[in-house]
């Protein structure tokens, strides 16, 4: 599966559906750019990668890589277990940054 058809399955699969012209809103670009998107037409600018991941509620690993089945939206576990073992040490090591500031504060 392609990036376009990734994003535009993600896309459709929310409920309720978000349009190509709500997702070219949130951006600043045309309906049409998001159908070019979808088309693989055109790619999305690097940098939108992980919010349009945000928005359409999958891993941003997932949009740029793909795999199978499609990440149910909102789903910590299947976004943890789509992480290769390095993305997962880090993880864990941002996660001990935040709760040792955390304690630090308090």
């Amino acid at each position: 599966m392609t990036l376009g058809k990734r994003i535009k399955t993600a896309r459709e699969r929310l409920k309720p559906h978000l349009t190509q012209a709500a997702v070219g809103k949130h951006f600043g670009v045309s309906a049409q750019a998001v159908s070019g998107w979808e088309r693989d037409d055109t790619v999305p600018d690097l940098n939108k990668i992980a919010p349009l991941a945000r928005l359409l509620r999958v891993p941003a690993i997932w949009l740029l890589e793909g795999g199978s089945p499609v990440p149910a939206p909102d789903s910590i576990e299947t976004t943890i277990e789509q992480l290769t073992p390095s993305q997962r040490a880090m993880l864990n090591a941002v996660a001990r940054s935040i709760l040792k500031e955390t304690d630090e504060v308090a």
